[in-house]
C-alpha cells in the first residue's frame, strides 16, 4: 500500500467510529485506505493514543466485488488476530460502520493498527540507499522467518508494506494478499504487484480460488527489494515494470 493511488474510502476529517476520531489519509491502495486516527473522548484508557484505521468497502460494491474484499480483509485479519509476534503490525481491534447517513461508508470493514511513523518506500524514495538499509532488511527477514514459521506466506511483499515504527524497528504490515501454507486460506488472489512477483506467480495455473502460494514468492520478492535497498536499482533491466516483466 502506498500513498499514489487515489482514495477507494473517502472518510470525513473528525469521523468517529468507535474508540476512534479519523484524521489525515495516510496510505491508499486498491482496495483500502489508511487514515490516521487519535482517540476520541470517553475511548477505553486501554487503548492507544493514535493509530492507524484501514478502512475496506466492504459495504458498497458489486455482489462479486463485495466477496472479493471481504476474503481480503478475512485473510488480514486472520493473520493478525492469530500472530503477535515482533516484526509483525498489531492489530487492536476490527470494527464494522453502521452508519446508513453515510451510505458511502454503511457496512465498511475497519481494522485497527497500531501506527506507523512511514515506510520502507517513503525511505528509498528520499535516500535511495540509506545507511538503515542493511539493518532495515535484516528485521525484514526476522518478520518472514515469524510469518512462515507459524504457517503463512505473505504474498505481496514490498517496501510500501514494510512500516518503520517511532522507535526504528521495522514491522510487516499489509496482510490481505497473504496464504496460509495449509488450511482454508492456502491460496492467495490473482494479482500482486508485478516488480516482486516471483516468476512462478507471472502465469500460475489458476482454479476459483486462485493461485497456489509458497514462501519461495516471499524469498524472491525479498531479493528483489534487497536489491533495490542496497544498490537503489531493481535487479532485473528495463525503465518500467512492464520492460522488467518481458
Amino acid at each position: 500500500m502506498t500513498g499514489r493511488h487515489p482514495h477507494p474510502v473517502l472518510v470525513p476529517h473528525g469521523y468517529r467510529i468507535g474508540n476512534w476520531e479519523v484524521r489525515e489519509p495516510l496510505a491508499s491502495g486498491a482496495f483500502a485506505t489508511v487514515y490516521a486516527a487519535r482517540a476520541a473522548a470517553g475511548a477505553d484508557p486501554a487503548l492507544p493514543r493514535r493509530a492507524a484505521l484501514k478502512f475496506l468497502p466492504t459495504g458498497t460494491r458489486t455482489p462479486r466485488q463485495l466477496r472479493h474484499l471481504r476474503e481480503l480483509s478475512e485473510r488480514e485479519v486472520e493473520v493478525l488476530a492469530r500472530l503477535r509476534t515482533p516484526r509483525l503490525i498489531r492489530m487492536f481491534e476490527t470494527l464494522t460502520v453502521d452508519d446508513p447517513d453515510h451510505p458511502e461508508l454503511d457496512g465498511a470493514t475497519v481494522i485497527v493498527l497500531e501506527r506507523a511513523e512511514g515506510s520502507l518506500d517513503s525511505v528509498l524514495a528520499h535516500d535511495p540507499r540509506s545507511a538503515s538499509g542493511p539493518a532495515m532488511l535484516t528485521q525484514v527477514c526476522e518478520g518472514l522467518y515469524q510469518l512462515h514459521r507459524a504457517g503463512w506466506v505473505h504474498g505481496d511483499l514490498k517496501p510500501a508494506n514494510v512500516l518503520l515504527m517511532g522507535d526504528g524497528s521495522v514491522r510487516l504490515a499489509d496482510f490481505n494478499m497473504a496464504a496460509e501454507l495449509h488450511g482454508t486460506h492456502a491460496y492467495a488472489p490473482a494479482f500482486a504487484t508485478p516488480d516482486y512477483t516471483a516468476p512462478e506467480l507471472l502465469w500460475p495455473e489458476l482454479d476459483e480460488r486462485g493461485a497456489r502460494v509458497r514462501p519461495s514468492a516471499d524469498i524472491w520478492a525479498f531479493g528483489v527489494f534487497a536489491h533495490l535497498v542496497l544498490s537503489g536499482t531493481f535487479p532485473l533491466p528495463g525503465g518500467s515494470t512492464e520492460a522488467r516483466a518481458d
